[in-house]
């Protein structure tokens, strides 16, 4: 199903998505890895599926953004819900010693974003931050997509962790 990129735009300049309430932890684990998990349902079949993909954070927009082919079982999901789940970690990444520690939850909207200026801008974007991979960004068959995030949940190393959410911020 395509759903137009104004929709998370309105909703942002409402407040009704409120990324800068982020814990500094998801914005810092955001900004500095590029891979996550993406996790689809699809109801019809009573099925799950799960993909590796390179992410980009756009602070200033708000939103992940991914691209994936179209000729795929994931975009064929997600045609038919919105709902997903990111996981995002920094574990064994880096080795500047900034690494967080964090194994990071996110649930949120993904929206199929049509093509145009605002997938155009995306498309541009990610492929800056992800240089080495224009085989899964550019092409005939390559959409974009936008996750707005609802939650989060935060585990540290010691598996301790706490709950972020756009409606009810940190909780423990």
């Amino acid at each position: 199903r395509q759903e137009n990129i104004e929709v998370l735009r309105e909703q942002f300049k409402r407040g009704s998505i409120c990324f800068s309430d982020f814990p500094p932890v998801v914005k810092d684990v955001l900004k500095r890895c590029k891979l996550t998990y993406l996790a689809t349902v699809e109801a019809e079949n009573d099925t799950s599926h799960l993909s590796l993909m390179r992410f980009t954070f756009l602070e200033e927009d708000g939103v992940i953004v991914m691209s994936t082919n179209i000729n795929t079982k994931k975009f064929n999901m997600l045609q038919n819900q919105n709902g997903v789940a990111l996981l995002v970690h920094d574990f064994h990444q880096f080795d500047d010693g900034k690494s967080t520690g964090a194994s990071i939850t996110l649930n949120g909207r993904c929206y199929i974003v049509e093509a145009g200026p605002d997938a155009d801008r995306f498309r541009q974007a990610h492929l800056r931050a992800n240089p080495r991979y224009p085989q899964f960004i550019i092409g005939p068959d390559i959409a974009m997509l936008a996750v707005e995030v609802q939650s989060a949940r935060i585990a540290d190393i010691h598996d301790r962790v706490t709950k972020w959410s756009v409606s009810e911020g940190v909780t423990p």
